[in-house]
Parts: C-alpha cells; sequence; structure tokens
C-alpha cells in the first residue's frame, strides 16, 4: 500500500488522512473478524519468517485447539508510514496481533490505533507479570499510564571492524578487543584513514570508515556527547542543544573533508538502491569498519561467513569516557479492533516469553527482552552484546515519535550534502516538530526516560 508518511503531516492532517483512508477501507473491504480459537497476525518478514514460524508450531502443538496465521505487511511501524494499520483500523480488518516497533507504540497509542492490554493483564496473571522484561522495554510500550502491548526482541549497537583490513593496514585488531575499553573517535578516524585507498584519479576503491553508513545516525554519536532530546520539565524538544550539533558536526566535516559524491559513489557502488540485506560494503571487505546493531552479526554469518571480523565499543569521544550504547527493538500489540480474544492473549504471552524469545532470539541474533533467557547455550554468540544491556539507553518514547525521528534523518541527509550546516538544519527540524508535540503536552515520560 502506498500512503503519505505520518513525518510529512500535522498531527490534523495525519488524523484526517486516517479518516478518508478508513472511508475508503470500508467501501472497498467486508469486516473479517477471528473466531475465539483463531489469531490473525502480522508478523516478521524476510530471513525471520522461519524462526516465527517455529515459534508458532510449538504453540499450536501445545495448543491444538487454537489456529494462529502469520502474514507480513509492508511496515512494522518503524519508518512512520501507518497506512497498512489505519487502512485495517478504519476498515474493520486489523488481526489480533501485530509485530510492531516498540518506538512506534507512544504515537500509534495517542492516535488511538493500539488497543490497551492493562485489563487483560489483570484478568489472566498474577501481580508483578510485567517485571519479568527489562524495564525500559514496558516503558517504551505505555502512553499517559496505559500498557500497549508485550516487548519480544530488542538490540544494541557497536563498531563491526574487518580484521583482515586492519592488518593489511598496520594496524592489531586487538587494539579494538572490548576488553581493551572503547576507542576513541580520533583513533578510529585515524584507522580509517590507515585502511581507505583510492584510484589514480581519486575514487575511492575501499574506505576505511564512513559515520553515518549503517547505524551511525546523528542520533547514535550524539549519545556518546550525553545529549538529551526532550526536556520533561518544560515538554519540550531540545533538538538545538550543543552536544546534537556536535554530533552532525562530526559527518558534516567528513563529508566536507572527504568529498560526499565520491564517498557516495563508493557505498552505492557496493550497496545499489534495493539490494539484497547481505550486499554490503562491509560483508564484501571493502569497508574496514561500521556502526550496526547487534543482529547484524546475523547477517554476516549467512552471507559472509568467511569474513574475519570483531565487534567492540562504539568510539568515545574522550579517552576515558564510558561506553556507552542504544537499544531499538519489537513488540507484540493489538490493532484497535482486535478480537483480544484469550487465545490472542495466550499466544502473544507465548511469543513475547521465555518459549517465543528461546526459539526466536538465536537463530536471528536477536537479543532477549527478558533476562531468563539470556544464558541459554543458543545465545552464546552473543554474550557480548547483551553485556552492553547493563548500560544502553533508548529513546525517548514520545507522542510524535516517527515524526522527531524522521526529522533527525532529514538533518543527516542535508548535512551529507552541505546544503545546511548542522546548527540550521537542526533548527528547521525543532520548528518542524516540537510544535506538534506541543499539542500533547502535558504529557510525561515514562519513569528512567528524562534522559536519552
Amino acid at each position: 500500500m502506498s500512503g503519505r508518511r505520518f513525518g510529512s503531516l500535522s498531527r490534523r492532517g495525519f488524523l484526517a488522512a486516517a479518516g478518508a483512508v478508513g472511508g475508503a477501507a470500508v467501501a472497498g473491504c467486508s469486516q473479517r473478524t477471528s473466531g475465539p480459537n483463531e489469531v490473525r497476525m502480522w508478523g516478521v518478514g524476510g530471513d525471520s519468517r522461519d524462526a516465527e514460524q517455529k515459534v508458532i508450531d510449538t504453540f499450536q502443538q501445545k495448543n491444538p485447539t487454537i489456529k494462529v496465521t502469520s502474514q507480513n505487511v509492508p511496515s512494522s511501524g518503524n519508518s512512520g508510514d501507518a497506512t497498512s494499520v489505519i487502512t485495517a483500523v478504519r476498515g474493520k480488518t486489523a488481526p489480533d496481533l501485530w509485530w510492531m516497533d516498540r518506538f512506534a507504540g507512544a504515537q500509534y497509542a495517542a492516535l488511538g490505533l493500539l488497543e490497551p492490554i492493562d485489563d487483560l493483564i489483570e484478568k489472566y496473571e498474577e501481580p508483578g507479570f510485567l517485571d519479568a522484561w527489562l524495564p525500559f522495554t514496558v516503558n517504551e510500550l505505555s502512553y499517559q499510564g496505559k500498557m500497549y502491548g508485550l516487548p519480544t526482541v530488542t538490540d544494541t549497537r557497536g563498531l563491526y571492524y574487518n580484521k583482515t583490513l586492519l592488518r593489511q593496514a598496520g594496524v592489531d585488531p586487538d587494539e579494538l578487543d572490548m576488553s581493551n575499553g572503547p576507542i576513541t573517535v580520533e583513533r578510529l578516524f585515524e584507522i580509517g584513514d590507515k585502511i581507505t585507498k583510492t584510484d589514480k584519479i581519486g575514487n575511492f576503491t575501499r574506505m576505511g570508515f564512513v559515520p553515518w553508513q549503517g547505524q551511525g545516525s546523528g542520533y547514535t554519536w550524539s549519545m556518546g556527547l550525553h545529549a538529551q532530546y526532550f526536556d520533561p520539565k518544560t515538554c519540550e524538544l531540545t533538538m538545538t542543544s550543543d552536544p546534537i550539533i556536535d554530533a552532525y558536526q562530526l559527518s558534516y566535516d567528513f563529508a566536507r573533508k572527504n568529498d560526499y559524491s565520491r564517498i557516495d559513489a563508493f557505498i552505492k557502488s557496493y550497496e545499489p538502491d534495493n539490494a539484497p540485506p547481505g550486499q554490503t560494503a562491509f560483508n564484501g571487505g571493502k569497508l574496514g569498519m561500521v556502526i550496526e546493531t547487534s543482529g547484524t552479526a546475523h547477517t554476516i554469518s549467512k552471507y559472509a561467513p568467511k569474513l574475519d571480523w570483531g565487534y567492540t565499543h562504539l568510539p568515545v569521544f574522550k579517552a576515558g569516557d564510558d561506553p556507552y550504547t542504544w537499544s531499538g527493538g519489537f513488540s507484540l500489540v493489538m490493532p484497535k479492533g482486535s478480537s483480544r480474544s484469550e487465545a490472542a492473549w495466550e499466544f502473544m504471552k507465548h511469543y513475547a516469553g521465555v518459549p517465543g524469545q528461546t526459539i526466536y532470539c538465536p537463530p536471528t541474533s536477536s537479543l532477549p527482552t527478558q533476562e531468563a533467557v539470556f544464558d541459554i547455550p543458543a545465545l552464546k554468540s552473543v554474550r557480548t552484546q547483551l553485556s552492553q544491556l547493563s548500560y544502553s539507553t533508548s529513546r525517548p518514547p514520545i507522542p510524535v515519535g516517527a515524526l522527531w525521528w524522521d526529522a533527525v534523518s532529514q538533518v543527516m541527509s542535508t548535512v551529507k550534502i552541505g546544503s545546511a550546516t548542522p546548527r540550521a538544519a537542526l533548527e528547521r527540524a525543532q520548528d518542524r516538530v516540537d510544535g506538534q508535540m506541543q499539542t500533547y503536552c502535558p504529557f510525561t515520560l515514562p519513569k528512567g526516560y528524562s534522559e536519552t
């Protein structure tokens, strides 16, 4: 389905579009409902579908009277495109469960697209039920005191490095070992310069590092500068603070120094538009280091099994700074119109609980959101990434989250090409997003989210 992104609409415009989409859905679709022993889900896609099917199979083996069907939809909510769920909600064809990016929870709850689950927890579970999940993952699914889903998996971010390219550049890969602590940003670029090579006319044939590639967003770098994007005391976004400007300045300066057009041509030659997930400059041995999620380990093992690689802390801005990272992840939610049946609840609990995470996490290199799953033998390969959760942070679950994320992503696009300075680009983003945030004020973040 095609549709305008929430990021390009005002709150009023978004809701108007939702109503228009819904009217078309009602006219063109017949209402579908689930029976008491039928659970319809919008699930995962790509390489993860096999793991999800095993979760479904084990549930149905224990509950043979319940039928679970899963269908992949274009968006899990992380792109800010809510067209699929709007169409389903307004057309009364919503599934019982939806695999959704947790960060979208507050936004979609605020727009009335999700069902709260507090009454189901009270009806079917013992007190303290939610204590089994990592607190930040639960908080991401709460909005104005109500719960809107159960966490499934999470992740962390770190620096992947090609040991072969480091050795060829005269750098001992052991320098980057996690046991030695984080390297500095200055040292990162020194190593990158040693790896980088060009042809006779100056085009890159190999690069050591590109700061915005992969998960090297302005947000990632700003976490290393202890940036704060939302002030809970004033209910205002703070996108023009010095740490955030400095984070984007890093990429701005790199692009000017190394000629963005040449960098872009290099990346596109190894990662063209619509390339398969395993086709990356790093997997192809052309990029020495890249910031990515913990789940990238799965992609490397599948598509570049011969690559000699390592994983370490994100670089710090000052020697001796503590390591940092941030986490995202997914959840199961009940869209408005879900049957909210006992069968749907039991499967939701199975998938998001120990049984489902034990099955789903190992083959996908996902990190569990329940500590009871941390120590299973099958997760031995991600022990390092799991250890990062002890100091990880997460994005503030604000009701304009997709708009904010879209805005900061556009800032990065702007500073890369050099059409505006980081300060000017962030000032425009602040003006664009904060006005819409004010329509939700007063707003209270869950405990622990006063800083991001």
